[in-house]
This record gives C-alpha cells, structure tokens and sequence, in this order.
C-alpha cells in the first residue's frame, strides 16, 4: 500500500459517497408529500439498492481521469500491474456498499421494501376519537383537527411480514456481492494498459458494460420474483456473486500475467 494507493482509495470513496448522496436527495426531493426526511429515514431504503452502480461510478471516476491514466503508465513502467494499481480504488468504492450489506443484515430498522417491489397499497386513515386527528401509516401523516399535517414515525419492520423469506439477508449479501463486484469490473475497464490497443480497450469497456447490465437484470428479475413468493429471495445473491467470482479470477490471471 503506497501513498498513491491511499489517495485512489480515498478519491474512489468520495465519489462513491457523493453519487450516493445525489442519489439520496433526487429520491428525498421526489418523496409523495415532501416530509421530513429525518422522520421518514426509513425511505431511504429506496436509495440502497442503487449503491452498488454508485461503487461503479466511483470506481470508474476514480480511475478515469487523464491525469490518473498517466499516473499508472507510469506505475506500469516501474514495475506495477494495473491489476495492483486499480486494486485501492476498487477497495475505496466498493466499502460503501460492503458497509450498507452489512447494516441491512444488521439492523432491523432499515426498511429493505425498494428490494422487493409491489403494487402500491391504497393509502388509508383512521379516525382517532382522542385528538379528532386522521393518520395515515402508509403516507407517515397525521392530520390533525385543525388541518395541520404532522409527520409520524413509520416502523421499518412495518411490512417486512408481507416479505419473503431470508428477505433482509439476501439483501444484505446481494448489496455487498454486487458493490465488490461492479467495483472490481469497473475499475478494470477503465485501467489503460499500456501493450493494449484501443480496439481492444473498447471491447474491454463493452464487455464490462454487458457484464453490469445484465447482472443489475437478473438481481431486478430474481427480486421481484422472491416478491411474488416465485422464488426465493436468496436467489438474488447469485448473480453478484457469480460476477464477483469472475472479477476476481480475471484480476488473478491479470496478476499472475503481468508478475
């Protein structure tokens, strides 16, 4: 670990955490009936299953830049594979994303709804005899008598009844696979290897490219079908983790190659 690696790592985690910001705020900004996002924290569950695509884009930002790109020739002259060189901002992106699997396994607060979507239930409210107020569990509302609306506190185990089985832990896993992956896949298609012609860097990217896409659709396709109890929810694991093994194979081989 040198002080370039250290630096690649950092950069590679700031970019993951503000794509994962943005992320949040689109979601926060578009949120049905604009309420506080401090009582609603649970809705941020929306926004987790993206942070896999944004340990991507960090690690491609990361490592994408021109003056980056020198820097690793010149790595690569000394010595250094480029399998060693992107292997810290890969480390950097993907930590976000190990560390959301690991809250999502963890805590029983994070609501884990945006990885199993379902038709829309009818909003309702309930009439409280007490303080003549309306409130509604689904929106996260109460209206009190005089019109005033008043955000409440929505449990984030509230519908994890209504989900499949192993629901919160093939979320868990499915979270820090996918980041570890597309981090490792990313950052290997953006690294510029010197002998490589550009025909040949194309084809790195698009295959990269085809690789991501189609893991994000067998996760979407898996999830939703563990949601209609079609099957199981650890199903969604498998995709990632057939990636990750094949990212992590071909950053071995590139090692082995390039030792």
């Amino acid at each position: 670990m040198t002080r370039w690696d250290v630096r690649s790592f950092v950069r590679a985690l700031a970019v993951t955490l503000l794509a994962l910001a943005l992320v949040w705020l689109v979601t926060a900004a578009t949120d049905e009936g604009q309420l506080a996002a401090s009582v609603h924290a649970g809705r941020a569950g929306r926004t987790l299953p993206i942070a896999p695509f944004c340990s991507a884009v960090g690690a491609a930002l990361a490592l994408g830049t021109a003056r980056v790109r020198e820097e690793t020739r010149a790595l690569e002259a000394l010595g250094r594979s480029p399998s060693q060189t992107a292997r810290a901002a890969a480390l950097g992106s993907a930590l976000p994303s190990l560390l959301i699997g690991l809250a999502i396994g963890t805590s029983s607060q994070i609501d884990i709804s945006g990885f199993y979507p379902r038709a829309p239930r009818v909003d309702t409210f309930v009439y409280t005899e007490a303080d003549h107020s309306f409130t509604s569990a689904t929106l996260g509302v109460r209206i009190a008598s005089d019109g005033d609306a008043h955000p409440v506190f929505v449990s984030a185990r509230q519908d994890e009844d209504n989900l499949p089985p192993h629901a919160r832990a093939a979320a868990s896993l499915a979270t820090a696979a996918a980041g570890l992956a597309l981090s490792v896949v990313a950052a290997a298609a953006v690294m510029r290897v010197s002998l490589q012609t550009e025909s040949t860097r194309r084809r790195r990217r698009f295959v990269a490219g085809v690789q991501a896409l189609l893991c994000a659709l067998l996760m979407l396709v898996a999830f939703q079908a563990s949601a209609a109890r079609v099957t199981p929810a650890l199903l969604a694991v498998l995709p990632p983790a057939l990636l990750l093994v094949r990212a992590l194979l071909g950053y071995r081989a590139r090692h082995v190659y390039a030792a």
